[in-house]
């Protein structure tokens, strides 16, 4: 019996079946989203939740995972939201960075370690994050991951290329002239 069938059928041993397939990958996508194990846990939870009690319009022929991401991403967006609103600006606390550059060995040592992408990754704006860990973490195609996210499959290829462009600025700690208007949004 397909996993969708027996949670229409048998919703306590489809639910447990739906977490126990489904819940480490959720769990990894919504880490990489949130940036925080808390965070990943509830939005993958509410999720599995979400999945189960709305099975019904699952439309079989579609992926069940795309339709599992695109719950997730809902879940997502409608967090960031809720916090954005709820969100205090506190800047006039806040030290003054320091001017210095990183020094170009450091630089390189980071470019060549994982955990340098991994960090620069968790840096990006949430649009750019979200495509980026589906694309690279997922390994969806341009195609699904629009489907997912609900836009054009020529923003998710424009979103894409802007966020290599973010992380390759962040991993070499330059950022020309060209790249202004990645930066801050307007031209130079």
């Amino acid at each position: 019996m397909d996993l969708v069938d027996e949670i229409r059928l048998r919703p306590a041993a489809g639910a447990r079946r739906l977490v126990a397939e489904y819940r480490e990958r959720l769990y990894q996508v919504a880490y990489r989203l949130c940036l925080n194990a808390a965070d990943a846990e509830d939005l993958s939870f509410r999720t599995l939740q979400r999945a189960i009690e709305r099975i019904g319009s699952y439309r079989p022929g579609g992926s069940f995972f795309q339709w599992l991401y695109t719950i997730l991403v809902n879940f997502r967006r409608m967090d960031v939201r809720r916090k954005a609103a709820n969100m205090l600006d506190f800047t006039d606390d806040l030290p003054d960075a320091p001017a210095d550059a990183p020094d170009a060995a450091d630089t390189l040592a980071a470019i060549e370690d994982a955990a340098a992408v991994r960090a620069a990754v968790s840096a990006l704006p949430e649009v750019f994050r979200e495509v980026v860990v589906f694309r690279y973490f997922e390994d969806m195609s341009v195609p699904e991951i629009a489907q997912v996210l609900g836009v054009p499959e020529g923003s998710v290829k424009s979103r894409l290329n802007r966020a290599k462009l973010r992380i390759r600025n962040m991993l070499s700690g330059t950022i020309g002239p060209a790249d202004a208007f990645i930066q801050d949004g307007t031209k130079p």
